[in-house]
């Protein structure tokens, strides 16, 4: 008899444990989703000729004056944990992209040169970031202990531009959709911060109380489609 109840006893803290590893692996299964929107507004009040691509012509749709928001925009998550792992940007049709950089203090950043042609890049007033050649095809991987926001210049193609935030902490890091849509998979219910940066500025910060269910979405963030 005294044999039985150990056992049922054993069985029943089986399944708490059971129960309680179902239920941590639960809460490690929320989606976070949002969706962020921007157009580009006039930088100065100054009488200025639209440009011809932007005007009506009678035969084709002027293109609109918005936002590349995967290219330009970040949208990150801090919480109680943080990720060191490499950061990994390219250039590409003379362009940086993503442009606007979100990394935690203390991890790796890899920049792959995948033009024809060779670039400089720079982040002004970033030792850890100077001025290096890289060619077509090649990388290089920069270590960052700095912290701070920094531009991102090319002496060799003037009109290559980004910028660089490097934070104490950082949980996640997403890039939007074209649609500017984003989501955080797999994230722990919990407390978190999120930020979003665009170009040199951080245009909303916002406390996030993440529920223990399945899908948790965000309000709708506009962008400050200026930037710095």
């Amino acid at each position: 008899m005294g044999r039985d109840k150990r056992m049922v006893g054993l069985g029943v803290a089986g399944l708490s444990v059971v129960g309680a590893i179902l239920a941590s692996a639960h809460a490690l299964a929320v989606d976070v989703r949002g969706s962020v929107k921007g157009e580009r507004t006039a930088k100065t009040t100054e009488t200025v000729r639209t440009p011809y691509w932007r005007e009506w012509n009678g035969f084709i749709e002027p293109k609109k004056n918005t936002v590349d928001l995967a290219r330009e925009v970040a949208v990150v998550l801090i919480g109680s944990d943080s990720i060191k792992d490499a950061v990994s940007v390219s250039l590409q049709d003379g362009t940086l992209s993503p442009s606007t950089i979100v990394m935690q203090k203390g991890s790796a950043l890899r920049v792959r040169n995948e033009d024809d042609f060779t670039h400089q890049l720079y982040a002004e007033g970033l030792a850890q970031f100077d001025a290096v050649e890289t060619s077509a095809g090649q990388a290089r991987q920069l270590q960052i202990e700095a912290e701070g926001s920094y531009p991102i210049f090319d002496r060799l193609a003037p009109h290559v531009r980004g910028y660089l935030h490097i934070l104490p902490k950082v949980s996640r890091v997403a890039h939007p959709q074209a649609d500017g849509t984003f989501k955080f998979e797999d994230v722990a219910a919990g407390s978190y911060t999120m930020k979003v940066f665009r170009g040199g500025s951080e245009v909303s910060s916002v406390t996030l109380e993440v529920a223990d269910k399945r899908e948790f979405v965000v309000d709708p963030i506009s962008v400050d489609a200026n930037g710095k």
